[in-house]
């Protein structure tokens, strides 16, 4: 029935997914084919169309069949925690040295955490913005994501929605504007993961040759 309603159908399957703006079906990406070009509530622009939120809604995806999956997968959870946690070493191993540009993630004291992602922070005054970088990486087969919804308040679903802050929320916004995260994904082989460090460590040298090119036109 919602097949004959494309738009109504939009709209539940956004409710049903947090309130997500982005229509794209699971596994795929950038099916508007503008996904860092959108220009939506306070957000900067070009915030990842993935992490947009046009309404307040649920997380109402998984089935009987999607628990049962999971539950039989947790067998697997310590091998898949074992690989995280390397793949998470690997990485801040191999970037430590591009520190001058990035803020690298590190555990809390007395925390041993199986790391969802690898969060990175573009530096305020690094010579490219977080946008390049990720346009940089989206274009060499890397795929980013935003730290989810960044500052919630930014999201055009609390537009008109009455809250309370404490503050200004100067932190949020600067995740808003500055931080991304890469995957540890436990499916990642050495070969993929120096893919990422040596195209990452490629990443200053571009990029600001191809920002002081626009600069100086």
């Amino acid at each position: 029935m919602l097949g004959d309603m494309p738009l109504l159908k939009t709209i539940v399957e956004s409710f049903r997914d947090w309130g997500r703006d982005c229509w794209c079906d699971p596994g795929k990406e950038n099916t508007c084919g503008k996904r860092f070009e959108w220009d939506l509530g306070q957000l900067p622009h070009g915030y990842d169309h993935k992490y947009i939120y046009s309404h307040i809604g649920y997380n109402l995806k998984a089935t009987d069949m999607q628990a049962s999956v999971g539950v039989a997968q947790i067998k697997k959870l310590p091998q898949f925690i074992a690989a995280r946690k390397r793949n998470y070493s690997v990485l801040r191993e191999g970037l430590q040295d591009l520190q001058e540009f990035l803020i690298l993630p590190e555990a809390t004291a007395n925390s041993d955490p199986s790391w969802f992602g690898f969060p990175l922070m573009v530096r305020p005054n690094a010579p490219f913005s977080r946008a390049d970088v990720i346009r940089f990486l989206d274009g060499r087969k890397i795929g980013t994501r935003a730290l989810f919804g960044g500052n919630l308040v930014r999201q055009p679903a609390y537009r008109e929605v009455q809250y309370r802050t404490i503050g200004n929320l100067p932190n949020s916004d600067l995740a808003m504007n500055q931080l991304f995260w890469i995957g540890v994904y436990p499916g990642l082989n050495d070969e993929m993961l120096d893919y990422v460090i040596e195209t990452l460590h490629s990443l200053p040298l571009s990029l600001s040759s191809a920002t002081g090119k626009e600069a100086r036109g």
